[in-house]
């Protein structure tokens, strides 16, 4: 019996042992093939490829400040109170179209004034006709009496003391009419101001009709219905606003690359528009930024002048009537000329927009130094440090080292 025990245990002994030994080599494997693996592990990137695209250089402008040199305000030459606004904003109009329509409670007031004033003139004009017809009659007598009692002096039939008396009265004729004569003028000059008054309020009267001073829309309409407005007060803009005009300043040597005619297409920051017109817009909405089309119609100094600075003037097409006469926020220019040039995705670029990570045909990585140039707004130019078939990361790039082994997907391109 006592055989037959430590027989069973020294069995169940090596057993225990065997089993110990198997885990210990199952965890040692176990633990081999993950070191492995840790060792062979790629991280899954997305990249594309250097190489020629046929590229349309796209300018970030910031701001551009766009106005029309065919606008200007209907203004009021009268005041009073509007009583009638004839337009809205965005209506076209015609030059005379009657926009506003002015009330003066004073106009006619002063109007039956200036009638009257000139009734007044009238008969001062009329009296002092009068006084010149009594002055005449009486220098007439005393020219006489002043020539007789001169004959009578000569042959002493007269006093000398009779003489004076008439000869002073002669005198005092000439003056009573010299006097009448200058009451009638000053009485005509009266009459003739009170006449230009009144053909000035006459003026005034067809003054109380606001027009158009031109062909085009009404952009702005800046006082209200029942509005007091004193003459000379702007009350609405009018203008052509089918071509817009901005100007940029840019370097001698990039405007050197510029010509008259040359077209771009100019993109707006959907914000600006929406914010203009007040729209309603749902955040589901998919639709892009506002284009339009533009072209150079002047560039300033002429090149023959030597200067550091030249001035870009651009014409915008606004026929679609999207824009107005304001400062735009973040617009972008994109040439309708093609380039060909060495590019990769702008995606590519770390934030600094001078590095990139290329990828070996065995997964590493290399951080790489680039030149760029211009872009289009999907792609950039690559000047030096890259060359053409090169494959560079466009995704997850950040945290990423030199000699790190990935397994590079690469981006399929829009034909």
């Amino acid at each position: 019996m006592k055989k037959i025990f430590w027989g069973v245990a020294g069995l169940m002994m090596a057993l225990v042992v065997l089993a110990i030994s198997y885990g210990a080599y199952l965890n040692l494997a176990g633990e081999s093939n993950i070191a492995s693996r840790m060792a062979d592990r790629r991280l899954n990137l997305y990249g594309a490829t250097a190489r020629v695209r046929e590229m349309h250089a796209r300018a970030a402008l910031g701001t551009v400040s766009l106005y029309s040199d065919n606008m200007t305000d209907a203004i009021t030459l009268i005041e009073g109170r509007i009583q009638a606004i004839n337009v809205r904003e965005n209506d076209q109009v015609v030059k005379g179209q009657v926009l506003f329509e002015i009330a003066n409670e004073q106009h006619p007031l002063r109007l039956r004034q200036a009638e009257i004033d000139i009734l007044k003139a009238d008969q001062n004009v009329v009296k002092a006709e009068g006084d010149i017809s009594k002055a005449e009659a009486e220098l007439a007598r005393a020219t006489n009496d002043y020539d007789r009692y001169g004959s009578l002096l000569e042959y002493g039939a007269a006093s000398p003391q009779k003489f004076d008396e008439v000869e002073a009265v002669y005198k005092a004729a000439q003056v009573n009419l010299d006097i009448a004569r200058v009451q009638k003028e000053q009485a005509l000059a009266e009459r003739e101001y009170f006449m230009a008054q009144k053909e000035q309020l006459l003026i005034q009267g067809s003054h109380c009709q606001v027009t158009a001073p031109l062909d085009g829309k009404v952009l702005l309409v800046y006082k209200q219905l029942g509005s007091y407005v004193n003459a000379g007060t702007p009350l609405a803009l009018v203008g052509d606003f089918q071509q817009m005009l901005f100007v940029v300043a840019v370097s001698d040597e990039d405007a050197r690359g510029l010509e008259v005619g040359q077209r771009a297409q100019m993109e707006f920051d959907r914000a600006d528009i929406v914010k203009m017109y007040d729209m309603k817009v749902s955040s589901g909405s998919t639709a892009g930024n506002p284009v339009c089309m533009a072209r150079i119609v002047d560039i300033s100094p002429a090149f023959s002048e030597p200067v550091a600075m030249r001035q870009i003037i651009w014409e915008v097409d606004n026929r679609a009537g999207i824009l107005i006469p304001q400062t735009y926020s973040n617009v972008y220019l994109q040439s309708q000329e093609t380039h060909r040039a060495l590019s990769i995705p702008i995606a590519a670029l770390d934030s600094a927009r001078s590095e990139v990570f290329v990828a070996y045909e065995d997964g590493r990585l290399e951080r790489r130094h680039v030149e760029t140039g211009f872009e289009d707004g999907v792609y950039v130019e690559i000047l030096s440090g890259l060359f053409e078939g090169e494959v560079v990361i466009v995704s997850g790039t950040d945290g990423l080292t030199d000699g790190v082994k990935a397994k590079v997907n690469l981006e399929q391109e829009e034909s």
